[in-house]
């Protein structure tokens, strides 16, 4: 589904999940749009140099170590298309403003990633006839 430079160049988490640089998404989020798949949302993963796993929990310059995500809902009579779209311009928004500015430490170590979460319109329209 994606293309070896993008898988080859992320963090691989145990479970197969993957985790990007910011700089990735939006590369990420363009084949996943055109293939038509919807990116329901995301959420940012810590990760120090040399690990093999990560926390969701991001160090903060003040307070408590924060957890970040996003959620994409599709709308009432909004075609896939529409939703799809909408998908990853929130998905590459989200990468663009999580984590805020001035809001984990400068010298942090490791990296902040992002795992994104997309599905097919038809494993959609089977995850909404579950949750009913």
């Amino acid at each position: 589904m994606l293309p070896e430079d993008l898988t080859k160049n992320s963090f691989r988490a145990k479970n197969g999940e993957y985790g990007w640089r910011r700089e990735q998404v939006p590369a990420v989020v363009a084949v996943l749009h055109k293939q038509m798949q919807a990116v329901l949302g995301g959420e940012l993963w810590w990760v120090l140099d040399g690990a093999e796993s990560w926390s969701g929990f991001i160090p903060q310059l003040e307070g408590a170590d924060t957890v970040y995500h996003w959620e994409t809902e599709r709308l009432p009579n909004e075609t896939w298309t529409a939703f799809v779209g909408r998908c990853a311009d929130h998905a590459i928004e989200a990468a663009k403003i999580l984590p805020g500015k001035d809001e984990v430490p400068p010298d942090l170590p490791g990296q902040i990633l992002y795992n994104l979460t997309w599905v097919s319109e038809v494993e959609y329209g089977t995850l909404r006839s579950r949750a009913v």
